[in-house]
């Protein structure tokens, strides 16, 4: 092979790249800064964006330069990993025809600009429309890869390849199965006392504390800021321009300390990429579960446990002096109490997986029309109310709640408990590398977890699999056992602890 065409690959690759975080960066400040009134023209640039990226992925010199670089010996492990992962988007994309991803990306940041006046008069019928055609595109385009008879596969394999519908059909059953009992065990319990959490909290001291949080546990700001938004998410440019939003509740500080360490969980895995991964394309998270594994790892296994607040609750008391003197046993059993809500980003680290599952049964039920979209508001309170026992009081609280499907993020939600499964493996394993973890966490320390992540995760970033992430940290396969058990194992002791406080 002629030098040459490696170099034309790679330099085709970081044009892709280039657009791509180009394109992060005007979402970003359209959920953040732009004026409302300027989404429509944004969404005609996002369009014209996507439409470029697309004929670069899907170019006739793509497909020649693929061709020559697979005819070669697997030497250049980097130059492998971009090849597939090029050859994986080339395969699915050339199938769709011309425009329609455009005339896609255009629709959905009109969709999610919609939902957000939705949300804000709760009026789900201002939205209904966009939704459908959300949905609708999203079936088009999946079909056009080949699944057009199970859409539900299709688009989850988009965030993490090879995941099946059947496969998260079993893992969700046998959560349902151990959750759902033992959840309603606990409501029988004595709840602690969750008047501790509350106050009034100024949000311009909950950033100040947020701020020393983050840092704490490795967030770098000079390579990264945090704004406020409608909706927590996280921004992914380059390792050096990493953004996320928060929101702030000057009731409760906690929502955004938690916000924050999730957010920024997904921060994190994303500065600590390799470097030599730069403009490759594979600077991103191996996908979307082990993405979520590392938000969902800091915001609950560290951010709620004991250890952190024993830490964190007396330097929380210099900002919040009604805090002081608060014993940390009795504030971390309140943050960890059973809240059942119908609010998923105020539920409780248990029932949150409930909330993710009727999500997941909502979406097959739409694909497979079993359910119309104007049922969806009235299926989605059934539901839940079937789950948790609590209904939304409008449809602000309810189905208008998130912004994922409104934002083109369909067949997304198992993500979450998918990274909280591969959480238990992966504090499974550190906790034999790391015998004294929490004692670390108890101190402050985080520099161990954050090179223990680093060492197995984050520097590999798309260069090696799910699979092989899980398997070569931890030696084990994916499964719902040890998170079910972190989970019994934690709120047994809680609500144990109700007669020692």
């Amino acid at each position: 092979m002629d030098r040459s065409t490696e170099d034309r690959f790679t330099s085709l690759m970081q044009k892709i790249d280039y657009l791509n975080n180009i394109s992060q960066t005007l979402s970003w400040d359209m959920r953040v800064m732009m004026p409302k009134d300027a989404a429509e023209y944004r969404g005609r640039e996002m369009g014209f964006l996507a439409g470029q990226i697309h004929e670069l992925e899907t170019s006739s010199e793509m497909d020649f330069l693929l061709g020559e670089l697979e005819a070669l010996p697997p030497e250049n492990e980097i130059l492998q990993a971009m090849v597939k992962k090029a050859r994986y988007t080339y395969d699915r994309l050339s199938k769709v025809p011309e425009g329609l991803y455009a005339a896609y990306a255009d629709h959905n940041l009109k969709t999610e600009h919609v939902w957000a006046c939705a949300r804000e008069q709760n009026d789900f019928q201002m939205v209904l429309p966009y939704l459908k055609k959300e949905f609708a595109y999203k079936k088009e385009l999946i079909s056009c890869a080949g699944f057009a008879d199970d859409p539900v596969t299709g688009l989850m394999d988009e965030w993490e390849k090879g995941t099946t519908r059947q496969q998260i059909d079993r893992l969700f059953d046998e959560l349902k199965d151990q959750l759902v009992p033992f959840v309603a065990k606990l409501r029988m319990e004595p709840s602690p006392d969750l008047s501790v959490l509350k106050g009034r909290f100024p949000k311009e001291k909950q950033k100040a504390f947020c701020h020393e949080v983050l840092q704490a546990v490795g967030y770098d700001f000079d390579k990264g800021r945090v704004d406020e938004g409608a909706h927590p998410y996280t921004t992914f440019n380059f390792r050096k321009d990493i953004r996320f939003t928060c929101r702030y509740f000057e009731d409760d500080f906690t929502r955004a300390v938690l916000s924050s360490l999730h957010e920024g969980g997904h921060a994190i895995h994303w500065q600590n990429m390799g470097p030599e991964l730069d403009g490759t394309t594979l600077a991103v998270s191996t996908s979307l579960p082990i993405d979520e594994s590392q938000a969902r790892f800091q915001e609950n296994i560290l951010g709620r446990s004991l250890a952190f607040w024993e830490h964190f609750l007396p330097v929380a008391a210099t900002y919040f002096p009604e805090l002081e003197g608060l014993s940390p046993e009795c504030f971390y059993r309140a943050l960890n109490a059973l809240h059942v809500s119908p609010i998923r980003l105020t539920s409780d680290e248990l029932t949150y997986n409930l909330h993710i599952i009727m999500r997941y049964e909502l979406e097959k039920a739409l694909f497979d029309g079993t359910l119309s979209f104007e049922e969806l508001p009235a299926a989605w309170n059934e539901k839940i109310k079937d789950y948790l026992g609590v209904c939304p009081k409008n449809d602000a609280e309810g189905v208008l709640q998130d912004m994922h499907w409104f934002s083109g993020y369909i067949c997304y939600f198992h993500s979450y408990v998918l990274g909280n499964c591969y959480d238990g493996h992966f504090l499974h394993a550190m906790k034999k590398d790391i015998p004294d973890l929490f004692g670390q966490v108890r101190k402050g320390d985080f520099s161990q977890i954050l090179d223990w992540n680093v060492k197995h995760i984050h520097r590999f970033a798309a260069t090696k699999t799910p699979d092989q992430v899980l398997m070569d940290s931890t030696g084990e396969k994916l499964s719902a056992d040890r998170y079910i058990k972190y989970l019994k194992d934690k709120y047994t002791e809680i609500y144990r602890m109700q007669g020692e406080m």
